[in-house]
């Protein structure tokens, strides 16, 4: 980006946003000074999600770290992301976001033979539905000119082998985010 649009005094939410691509676009909306919710999925993310968390408040910013198993099907059904939501408004304190960015994701790399019943489930409760209901939400907790950013990857169009239920998982996420932009 040449030019950096200044994000002072917006408020944003980025699940996955304990590592990885989601830690880079979290530590980037707080250097342009958007106050940061990050998501993580568990126990074994915590402590790079409080480094991030680290990261964002030596940045100058509002900060919090919300764990949100959002990977099974029991999690999604529990309705992991209101929790999601509501912790991370509050820990801001706002009543919105501005920005909602979605990067969860799951992968397995694996000969679509060999994909057993349960991981298509476990692929398509995490990539698809997880990602169908963070839309949701985050359309019922976006201010007036918000936006919601849905992270997928290049191996959608790359057809890449072994990577099926990914692809598959994740195909209905851009789709989504389409639908949601419409409605």
């Amino acid at each position: 980006m040449s030019q950096q649009q200044d994000l002072k005094g917006k408020n944003a939410i980025v699940t996955g946003g304990g590592k990885n691509l989601g830690a880079l676009i979290a530590n980037n909306l707080a250097k342009r000074g958007a106050n940061v919710a990050i998501h993580y999925n568990s126990a074994s993310s915590k402590d790079d999600a409080e480094k991030t968390l680290k990261q964002l408040k030596d940045a100058g910013v509002k900060a919090v770290a919300v764990q949100a198993d959002m990977s099974t099907k029991t999690a999604v059904d529990n309705y992991a992301n209101a929790r999601l939501f509501s912790d991370s408004l509050a820990g801001l304190g706002c009543q919105k976001f501005d920005i909602a960015i979605n990067t969860v994701g799951k992968v397995l790399k694996k000969p679509l033979t060999d994909i057993s019943e349960k991981e298509y489930d476990d692929m398509f409760n995490a990539n698809s539905k997880a990602n169908f209901f963070f839309i949701q939400d985050a359309a019922k907790n976006l201010a007036d000119g918000g936006c919601i950013i849905s992270i997928v990857t290049s191996l959608l169009g790359a057809f890449t082998g072994f990577y099926s239920t990914y692809q598959g998982s994740k195909a209905p996420v851009e789709w989504f985010t389409k639908a949601a932009a419409k409605e």
